[in-house]
Protein backbone atom coordinates (compact mmCIF):
# COMPACT_ATOMS: atom_id res chain seq x y z
CA UNK A 1 0.00 0.00 0.00
CA UNK A 2 0.98 3.39 -0.80
CA UNK A 3 2.15 5.88 2.49
CA UNK A 4 -1.24 6.63 4.16
CA UNK A 5 -2.27 10.46 4.56
CA UNK A 6 0.29 12.22 6.75
CA UNK A 7 -0.10 14.99 8.82
CA UNK A 8 -2.76 16.88 11.12
CA UNK A 9 -4.41 18.93 8.16
CA UNK A 10 -5.27 16.24 5.81
CA UNK A 11 -6.49 13.68 8.42
CA UNK A 12 -8.93 16.36 9.57
CA UNK A 13 -9.43 17.36 5.81
CA UNK A 14 -10.68 13.66 5.56
CA UNK A 15 -12.62 13.48 8.42
CA UNK A 16 -14.63 16.30 7.43
CA UNK A 17 -15.01 14.07 4.25
CA UNK A 18 -16.48 11.31 6.54
CA UNK A 19 -18.89 13.80 7.73
CA UNK A 20 -20.08 14.67 4.51
CA UNK A 21 -20.46 18.18 5.14
CA UNK A 22 -20.68 20.05 8.68
CA UNK A 23 -22.80 18.52 10.87
CA UNK A 24 -26.27 20.34 11.27
CA UNK A 25 -27.11 20.80 15.06
CA UNK A 26 -28.40 18.65 16.85
CA UNK A 27 -32.18 19.81 16.37
CA UNK A 28 -32.34 18.46 12.95
CA UNK A 29 -31.03 15.89 10.75
CA UNK A 30 -30.56 15.39 7.02
CA UNK A 31 -30.74 13.02 4.36
CA UNK A 32 -28.40 12.92 2.10
CA UNK A 33 -28.58 11.15 -1.57
CA UNK A 34 -25.56 9.83 -3.18
CA UNK A 35 -25.26 9.35 -6.61
CA UNK A 36 -21.99 7.71 -7.82
CA UNK A 37 -20.64 7.69 -11.45
CA UNK A 38 -20.50 4.51 -13.68
CA UNK A 39 -17.35 2.72 -13.89
CA UNK A 40 -15.38 -0.01 -15.18
CA UNK A 41 -16.68 -2.30 -18.00
CA UNK A 42 -20.14 -2.54 -16.71
CA UNK A 43 -20.01 0.78 -16.41
CA UNK A 44 -19.28 1.26 -20.30
CA UNK A 45 -22.12 -1.02 -20.94
CA UNK A 46 -25.04 0.93 -18.29
CA UNK A 47 -23.85 4.32 -17.37
CA UNK A 48 -26.65 4.91 -14.88
CA UNK A 49 -24.25 4.74 -12.01
CA UNK A 50 -25.45 3.61 -8.29
CA UNK A 51 -27.24 5.19 -5.76
CA UNK A 52 -27.07 5.10 -2.39
CA UNK A 53 -28.73 6.94 0.99
CA UNK A 54 -26.46 8.37 4.16
CA UNK A 55 -28.40 9.32 6.80
CA UNK A 56 -26.38 11.47 9.49
CA UNK A 57 -28.54 10.37 12.90
CA UNK A 58 -28.73 6.59 12.08
CA UNK A 59 -26.40 4.33 12.44
CA UNK A 60 -25.73 0.69 11.75
CA UNK A 61 -26.44 -2.03 14.23
CA UNK A 62 -24.61 -4.32 12.08
CA UNK A 63 -24.87 -4.67 8.45
CA UNK A 64 -28.81 -5.70 8.48
CA UNK A 65 -30.00 -3.19 11.49
CA UNK A 66 -30.61 -0.08 12.30
CA UNK A 67 -30.53 2.30 15.56
CA UNK A 68 -30.23 6.23 16.57
CA UNK A 69 -27.13 7.47 16.72
CA UNK A 70 -25.81 7.67 20.51
CA UNK A 71 -24.88 11.13 21.80
CA UNK A 72 -21.52 12.03 20.72
CA UNK A 73 -21.20 8.57 18.40
CA UNK A 74 -19.49 9.23 14.84
CA UNK A 75 -22.38 9.78 12.27
CA UNK A 76 -24.03 7.79 10.41
CA UNK A 77 -25.22 5.12 8.19
CA UNK A 78 -25.16 4.28 4.06
CA UNK A 79 -28.03 2.09 3.06
CA UNK A 80 -27.75 0.58 -0.25
CA UNK A 81 -29.53 -2.61 -2.40
CA UNK A 82 -27.29 -4.64 -4.50
CA UNK A 83 -27.89 -7.46 -6.58
CA UNK A 84 -25.72 -10.11 -5.56
CA UNK A 85 -25.42 -10.31 -1.79
CA UNK A 86 -26.88 -13.32 -1.26
CA UNK A 87 -30.05 -13.79 0.16
CA UNK A 88 -29.92 -10.45 1.45
CA UNK A 89 -31.67 -6.95 -0.43
CA UNK A 90 -29.81 -4.04 1.23
CA UNK A 91 -26.80 -3.32 3.84
CA UNK A 92 -26.55 -0.89 6.43
CA UNK A 93 -22.80 -0.16 6.10
CA UNK A 94 -21.10 2.99 8.68
CA UNK A 95 -20.06 6.08 6.65
CA UNK A 96 -16.45 5.91 7.07
CA UNK A 97 -16.68 2.08 5.65
CA UNK A 98 -18.55 3.09 2.53
CA UNK A 99 -16.18 5.42 1.14
CA UNK A 100 -13.12 4.36 2.44
CA UNK A 101 -13.33 0.84 3.64
CA UNK A 102 -11.84 0.91 6.84
CA UNK A 103 -12.56 2.84 9.82
CA UNK A 104 -9.35 4.05 10.99
CA UNK A 105 -7.85 7.55 9.24
CA UNK A 106 -4.21 6.41 9.34
CA UNK A 107 -5.28 3.22 6.84
CA UNK A 108 -6.78 5.92 4.14
CA UNK A 109 -4.41 5.74 1.40
CA UNK A 110 -3.46 9.24 -0.79
CA UNK A 111 -3.27 7.13 -3.74
CA UNK A 112 -5.02 3.91 -4.55
CA UNK A 113 -3.92 1.22 -6.08
CA UNK A 114 -6.25 -2.29 -6.73
CA UNK A 115 -4.00 -4.28 -4.21
CA UNK A 116 -4.45 -1.64 -1.61
CA UNK A 117 -8.08 -0.87 -2.30
CA UNK A 118 -8.65 -4.75 -2.26
CA UNK A 119 -6.80 -5.45 1.02
CA UNK A 120 -8.56 -2.84 2.69
CA UNK A 121 -11.94 -4.30 1.48
CA UNK A 122 -10.73 -7.75 2.63
CA UNK A 123 -10.09 -6.12 5.75
CA UNK A 124 -13.57 -4.56 5.55
CA UNK A 125 -15.41 -8.02 5.16
CA UNK A 126 -13.80 -10.08 7.97
CA UNK A 127 -14.76 -7.31 10.19
CA UNK A 128 -18.07 -6.13 9.26
CA UNK A 129 -19.25 -8.61 6.75
CA UNK A 130 -18.11 -12.28 7.95
CA UNK A 131 -21.06 -13.69 8.82
CA UNK A 132 -22.72 -12.90 5.32
CA UNK A 133 -19.39 -13.35 3.28
CA UNK A 134 -18.19 -16.13 4.84
CA UNK A 135 -13.91 -17.07 4.29
CA UNK A 136 -13.74 -18.50 0.29
CA UNK A 137 -16.97 -17.13 -0.86
CA UNK A 138 -15.48 -13.95 -1.13
CA UNK A 139 -14.18 -14.52 -4.68
CA UNK A 140 -10.63 -13.84 -6.14
CA UNK A 141 -9.18 -9.92 -6.68
CA UNK A 142 -9.95 -9.22 -10.34
CA UNK A 143 -7.07 -6.61 -11.22
CA UNK A 144 -9.12 -3.91 -10.17
CA UNK A 145 -9.69 -3.81 -6.62
CA UNK A 146 -12.89 -5.63 -7.29
CA UNK A 147 -14.22 -9.18 -6.22
CA UNK A 148 -14.53 -12.01 -9.02
CA UNK A 149 -16.05 -15.62 -8.52
CA UNK A 150 -18.43 -14.81 -5.59
CA UNK A 151 -21.64 -16.14 -7.56
CA UNK A 152 -24.75 -14.79 -5.78
CA UNK A 153 -22.10 -12.60 -3.11
CA UNK A 154 -20.19 -10.94 -5.88
CA UNK A 155 -21.37 -7.60 -5.10
CA UNK A 156 -19.95 -7.48 -1.50
CA UNK A 157 -16.91 -5.12 -2.53
CA UNK A 158 -19.43 -2.72 -3.53
CA UNK A 159 -20.50 -1.61 0.12
CA UNK A 160 -16.82 -0.66 0.69
CA UNK A 161 -14.87 1.96 -0.49
CA UNK A 162 -16.44 3.65 -2.85
CA UNK A 163 -14.53 6.66 -3.33
CA UNK A 164 -11.97 4.56 -4.93
CA UNK A 165 -14.03 3.80 -7.66
CA UNK A 166 -16.05 6.74 -8.19
CA UNK A 167 -16.72 10.26 -8.18
CA UNK A 168 -19.88 10.77 -5.85
CA UNK A 169 -22.46 13.61 -6.54
CA UNK A 170 -24.19 14.14 -3.01
CA UNK A 171 -27.41 15.67 -2.48
CA UNK A 172 -28.78 17.08 0.70
CA UNK A 173 -32.22 18.01 2.25
CA UNK A 174 -32.81 18.54 6.11
CA UNK A 175 -35.03 15.97 7.73
CA UNK A 176 -36.43 15.42 11.78
CA UNK A 177 -35.29 12.88 14.13
CA UNK A 178 -38.97 12.26 14.16
CA UNK A 179 -38.77 11.22 10.89
CA UNK A 180 -34.99 9.11 11.08
CA UNK A 181 -36.86 7.33 13.82
CA UNK A 182 -39.51 6.51 11.66
CA UNK A 183 -37.11 5.17 9.06
CA UNK A 184 -35.53 2.69 11.78
CA UNK A 185 -38.55 1.22 12.46
CA UNK A 186 -39.55 0.67 8.96
CA UNK A 187 -36.57 -1.03 8.06
CA UNK A 188 -35.75 -2.91 10.89
CA UNK A 189 -39.08 -4.44 10.44
CA UNK A 190 -38.43 -4.98 6.54
CA UNK A 191 -37.32 -8.67 5.83
CA UNK A 192 -34.76 -7.90 4.07
CA UNK A 193 -34.82 -10.76 1.48
CA UNK A 194 -33.15 -9.86 -1.97
CA UNK A 195 -35.51 -8.07 -4.18
CA UNK A 196 -33.50 -6.70 -6.97
CA UNK A 197 -34.84 -6.68 -10.98
CA UNK A 198 -33.54 -4.09 -13.14
CA UNK A 199 -36.13 -2.95 -14.28
CA UNK A 200 -38.90 -2.29 -11.08
CA UNK A 201 -36.41 -3.13 -7.95
CA UNK A 202 -32.99 -1.23 -8.94
CA UNK A 203 -30.99 0.42 -6.58
CA UNK A 204 -32.26 3.82 -7.92
CA UNK A 205 -35.76 2.30 -6.82
CA UNK A 206 -34.49 1.69 -3.22
CA UNK A 207 -33.26 5.03 -2.76
CA UNK A 208 -36.41 6.34 -4.42
CA UNK A 209 -38.60 4.53 -1.88
CA UNK A 210 -36.54 5.80 1.51
CA UNK A 211 -36.54 9.93 -0.06
CA UNK A 212 -40.45 9.09 -0.83
CA UNK A 213 -40.47 7.45 3.39
CA UNK A 214 -39.27 11.12 4.29
CA UNK A 215 -40.83 13.27 1.29
CA UNK A 216 -44.12 11.73 0.22
CA UNK A 217 -44.33 11.37 -3.77
CA UNK A 218 -40.91 13.35 -4.30
CA UNK A 219 -39.41 10.85 -6.46
CA UNK A 220 -41.29 9.12 -9.66
CA UNK A 221 -40.39 7.56 -12.58
CA UNK A 222 -39.58 9.22 -15.95
CA UNK A 223 -41.16 7.01 -18.56
CA UNK A 224 -39.56 9.18 -21.43
CA UNK A 225 -35.88 9.60 -20.85
CA UNK A 226 -35.40 6.98 -19.12
CA UNK A 227 -38.36 4.66 -20.66
CA UNK A 228 -39.75 3.61 -17.35
CA UNK A 229 -36.81 2.69 -15.20
CA UNK A 230 -36.01 4.48 -12.62
CA UNK A 231 -32.25 6.03 -12.58
CA UNK A 232 -29.67 7.71 -10.13
CA UNK A 233 -30.35 10.96 -12.49
CA UNK A 234 -34.15 10.54 -12.27
CA UNK A 235 -33.80 10.37 -8.28
CA UNK A 236 -31.77 13.22 -7.84
CA UNK A 237 -33.40 15.35 -10.38
CA UNK A 238 -36.59 14.79 -8.46
CA UNK A 239 -35.47 15.20 -5.12
CA UNK A 240 -33.38 18.70 -6.90
CA UNK A 241 -36.93 19.37 -7.80
CA UNK A 242 -38.68 18.55 -4.94
CA UNK A 243 -36.66 20.38 -2.50
CA UNK A 244 -36.10 23.96 -4.39
CA UNK A 245 -39.28 24.65 -4.00
CA UNK A 246 -39.37 23.67 -0.42
CA UNK A 247 -36.96 26.24 1.25
CA UNK A 248 -37.35 24.55 5.00
CA UNK A 249 -35.27 21.44 3.43
CA UNK A 250 -32.16 23.39 2.66
CA UNK A 251 -31.07 21.95 -0.45
CA UNK A 252 -27.29 21.79 -0.90
CA UNK A 253 -25.20 19.82 -3.51
CA UNK A 254 -21.57 18.81 -3.08
CA UNK A 255 -19.02 16.72 -5.02
CA UNK A 256 -16.94 14.27 -3.38
CA UNK A 257 -14.11 13.40 -5.74
CA UNK A 258 -12.79 9.82 -7.14
CA UNK A 259 -9.65 9.08 -4.82
CA UNK A 260 -6.07 9.91 -7.37
CA UNK A 261 -5.06 6.60 -8.56
CA UNK A 262 -4.22 3.88 -10.93
CA UNK A 263 -8.00 2.53 -10.88
CA UNK A 264 -9.81 3.63 -14.18
CA UNK A 265 -11.98 6.86 -13.84
CA UNK A 266 -15.17 6.66 -13.75
CA UNK A 267 -17.84 8.36 -16.04
CA UNK A 268 -20.59 10.83 -15.99
CA UNK A 269 -24.04 9.69 -14.64
CA UNK A 270 -26.26 8.83 -17.82
CA UNK A 271 -30.23 8.66 -18.69
CA UNK A 272 -31.37 5.55 -20.36
CA UNK A 273 -31.90 7.99 -23.70
CA UNK A 274 -28.61 9.45 -23.34
CA UNK A 275 -26.88 6.17 -22.46
CA UNK A 276 -28.01 5.40 -25.90
CA UNK A 277 -26.47 8.09 -27.95
CA UNK A 278 -23.18 8.43 -26.06
CA UNK A 279 -22.37 4.42 -25.40
CA UNK A 280 -20.46 4.11 -29.03
CA UNK A 281 -21.21 0.52 -29.11
CA UNK A 282 -24.77 0.94 -28.90
CA UNK A 283 -24.67 4.00 -31.33
CA UNK A 284 -22.77 2.82 -34.27
CA UNK A 285 -24.53 -0.44 -34.18
CA UNK A 286 -28.38 1.10 -33.89
CA UNK A 287 -26.90 3.51 -36.83
CA UNK A 288 -26.24 0.19 -39.10
CA UNK A 289 -29.61 -1.59 -38.33
CA UNK A 290 -31.78 0.95 -37.23
CA UNK A 291 -30.74 4.23 -38.15
CA UNK A 292 -34.28 5.82 -37.14
CA UNK A 293 -33.83 4.79 -33.34
CA UNK A 294 -30.90 7.37 -32.69
CA UNK A 295 -32.98 9.79 -34.30
CA UNK A 296 -36.09 8.82 -31.43
CA UNK A 297 -32.92 9.02 -29.00
CA UNK A 298 -31.89 12.60 -29.34
CA UNK A 299 -35.74 13.67 -29.07
CA UNK A 300 -36.19 12.24 -26.32
CA UNK A 301 -32.94 13.33 -24.77
CA UNK A 302 -33.76 17.04 -26.23
CA UNK A 303 -37.30 16.71 -25.05
CA UNK A 304 -36.49 15.39 -20.97
CA UNK A 305 -33.10 14.08 -20.07
CA UNK A 306 -30.63 17.16 -20.23
CA UNK A 307 -31.08 17.99 -16.44
CA UNK A 308 -27.21 17.28 -16.05
CA UNK A 309 -25.92 15.14 -12.52
CA UNK A 310 -23.90 17.54 -10.11
CA UNK A 311 -24.86 20.99 -11.93
CA UNK A 312 -24.04 23.47 -9.55
CA UNK A 313 -22.64 21.39 -7.08
CA UNK A 314 -19.57 22.67 -4.62
CA UNK A 315 -16.12 20.58 -3.96
CA UNK A 316 -16.73 18.96 -0.14
CA UNK A 317 -15.45 20.37 2.28
CA UNK A 318 -12.74 19.10 3.73
CA UNK A 319 -11.02 17.50 0.35
CA UNK A 320 -8.46 19.38 -1.62
CA UNK A 321 -9.85 21.59 -4.18
CA UNK A 322 -7.55 19.71 -6.70
CA UNK A 323 -9.59 17.11 -6.39
CA UNK A 324 -12.77 18.09 -7.20
CA UNK A 325 -14.22 19.09 -11.13
CA UNK A 326 -15.86 22.14 -8.86
CA UNK A 327 -19.12 21.14 -11.41
CA UNK A 328 -20.43 18.77 -13.82
CA UNK A 329 -18.06 19.74 -16.57
CA UNK A 330 -14.75 18.20 -16.87
CA UNK A 331 -13.80 16.82 -19.92
CA UNK A 332 -12.49 13.19 -20.23
CA UNK A 333 -9.20 14.37 -20.90
CA UNK A 334 -8.95 16.11 -17.44
CA UNK A 335 -10.07 13.15 -15.66
CA UNK A 336 -7.40 11.11 -17.38
CA UNK A 337 -5.03 13.63 -16.41
CA UNK A 338 -6.16 14.26 -13.03
CA UNK A 339 -6.17 10.02 -12.35
CA UNK A 340 -2.57 9.81 -13.68
CA UNK A 341 -1.54 12.66 -11.33
CA UNK A 342 -1.69 10.21 -8.53
CA UNK A 343 -1.14 12.62 -5.49
CA UNK A 344 -2.99 15.00 -3.52
CA UNK A 345 -1.73 19.08 -3.81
Amino acid sequence: MRASVPGYCLRRALILAVLLVSIPAIAHADLLLLVGEPFGSFGTMMPSGHTAIYLDRVCANGPLRLRMCRAGEQPGVVLARYHAIGRYDWLAIPVMDYLFATDRMEEVPRYATPAAVWALREKFRQRYLRAIVPDGMQGKESGEGISMGGGSLEEWWESAGAVYDRRIWVYQAATTPAEDEHLVAVMNADRNLHRYQLRKNNCADFAADLVNLYFPDAVHRDRIADFGLMSPKQVARCLTEYASSRPELRLRKWEIPQTPGSLRRSRPVRCAAEAGLTTKRYLFTLIAIQPEVPVALTVLYLWHGRWKVGEGAEPMPGFPYEMASHGAERSGAEESARGAEGNLR
